[in-house]
């Protein structure tokens, strides 16, 4: 007994949908800005936000940019990205905001740390804008 060939439609069909689901793969890629993640502390125990506060955890091997921030008006910690500065995009509906870093606090640690210390710390924080829940 011989099996019956597929139609040129059908092949056409089934071939189109391998390409766009392709297509998507690559193009459609999901993000895990704005998923769940844990702030840790200097000696990798978790840290709580406390409401009205900003975090930045940089480092943080949940988040694919590793970065996982808190920041004021949000319930928990979310993994988050920099971004390039005021009115830049950002996906996952989040906004491109300015964090309240202390420059003085960085300052200090930058003089009061070992350089390597320092470099594996605060080395990641290439600017104070990230793509924040509002």
């Amino acid at each position: 007994m011989h099996a019956a060939r597929p139609s040129r439609s059908v092949v056409r069909q089934t071939l189109a949908g391998v390409l766009l689901a392709g297509f998507c793969a690559v193009s459609c890629a999901r993000t895990d800005l704005g998923a769940p993640c844990h702030l840790q502390d200097l000696n990798g125990a978790e840290l709580h936000p406390q409401p009205g506060r900003e975090y930045l955890y940089l480092g943080s091997s949940e988040c694919e940019s590793f970065a996982c921030l808190a920041s004021p008006g949000t319930s928990g910690a979310y993994c988050s990205q920099p971004c390039s500065g005021q009115g830049a995009s950002c996906p996952a509906a989040l906004a491109c905001g300015q964090l309240s870093l202390n420059q003085d606090y960085l300052d200090a640690m930058k003089q009061r740390l070992p350089p390597d210390r320092y470099k594996q710390l605060f080395g990641q924080l290439g600017g104070t804008f990230y793509c924040l829940k509002r």
